[in-house]
């Protein structure tokens, strides 16, 4: 059995996608014959670069959904060679578009290939062609889809997973901060998500952090900018004049980001997954979220949940926890748990690798 993961966006996009497509090639690497193939980067053992017109360089000519698009479709073009040369037996992706391409691909050619679908954008089940399996990502994916009418046999409930000491490292929280450029003995508050304001709502949190009216607060930003995000740095700097940055850091720099903070902020009221959370709850940072069936499935007892919505609850959540270093301490604890004990590949490699064998066989 070969497997390939295909992920478009990987080594020029920073999003939880590229995340888990590289830390699932990680896992399985030495584990099953598994080839990873990407739309940029260096090409190393089982990598391949597939040529496709990247979406940085579409948005030159038209906007950035459509720039998207047809990253996903040239990728599928170029991959579709790829698969059956390098004989695929399952190929598992996340974006939508991209797995429609391969099914009409596939289905032209009468392929026998197997499509996996990972489902953490997450995709309406409206959506689910025929011809794929799907990976729900949450229980509340696999609800949705199973009301919809989804065959049970088609689908499969299995999180993400991560390498949890990977985002650690050895080096204390001051060092840390003196290399990224952070004042050291400020009380530091860290969103890692896309800059942008109607999914993660950049601009609720910049607002809460400025209400809380300590001064001793700064605010990271760190994630991918959109099209938001200038006017998000007009309302930082007005609201929070010298005690904010805004970043965007390559992959390999997030565990240092992780070591210099002393609150995670996700202040987003949905997602797919949330592939960061779990980042942040193995690299032992508190973790405040929205109050979500979906955020309480995936985190138990290692976030504190608020109403997101609601003008002063992040700010006063924020003024308790700078004065309360008990609670941030259990609530580090409970974090690297939660992960270690639900998330960790030495407990999810066994149910990846059973669900490859059961696609391959139907």
């Amino acid at each position: 059995m070969r497997v390939a993961i295909a992920c478009c966006g990987l080594e020029h996009v920073r999003r939880g996608f590229e995340s888990a497509a590289r830390e699932l090639f990680n896992a399985l690497s030495g584990q099953v014959d598994v080839i990873l193939f990407k739309g940029s980067g260096p090409r190393k053992t089982n990598e391949i670069v597939v040529p496709c017109l990247r979406r940085d360089f579409l948005m030159r000519f038209m906007n950035p959904q459509r720039a998207f698009y047809w990253e996903q479709i040239t990728f599928a073009i170029g991959l579709l060679p790829y698969l059956f040369f390098k004989k695929i037996d399952v190929v598992h992706f996340s974006e939508g578009n991209l797995g429609n391409a391969l099914t009409r691909f596939l289905r032209w050619t009468r392929s026998p290939i197997k499509l996996l679908l990972w489902n953490g954008g997450p995709l309406s089940p409206q959506h689910f062609k025929r011809d794929l399996f799907i990976q729900q990502v949450s229980q509340e994916g696999l609800d949705l889809a199973l009301e919809y009418g989804i065959e049970p046999a088609r689908m499969h409930l299995i999180p993400y997973g991560l390498a949890p000491e990977t985002l650690v490292i050895d080096a204390p929280r001051e060092a840390a901060r003196r290399r990224l450029g952070f004042p050291e003995d400020a009380f530091l508050v860290l969103s890692l998500a896309a800059l942008n304001k109607e999914h993660k709502r950049l601009d609720y949190l910049i607002q809460e952090v400025a209400e809380a009216g300590d001064k001793s607060l700064f605010l990271c930003m760190a994630g991918e900018p959109s099209n938001e995000t200038e006017e998000l740095k007009e309302l930082a700097q007005t609201l929070l004049p010298g005690r904010h940055r805004f970043m965007t850091v390559p992959r390999e720099r997030v565990p240092e980001l992780l070591a210099s903070a002393d609150l995670f902020v996700h202040a987003a009221l949905a997602e797919g997954f949330g592939m960061v959370l779990l980042e942040a709850c193995a690299a032992g940072v508190p973790l405040v979220c929205a109050d979500k069936p979906h955020f309480r499935w995936v985190l138990g007892d290692a976030a504190l949940y608020i109403d997101m919505t609601a003008a002063g609850a992040l700010s006063s959540t924020i003024r308790r926890l700078a004065n309360d270093q008990e609670l941030l301490a259990r609530q580090s604890k409970l974090g690297v748990a939660r992960v270690d004990g639900y998330f960790s590949w030495k407990v999810l490699l066994p149910q990846y690798l059973e669900m490859y064998e059961v696609v391959c066989k139907s």
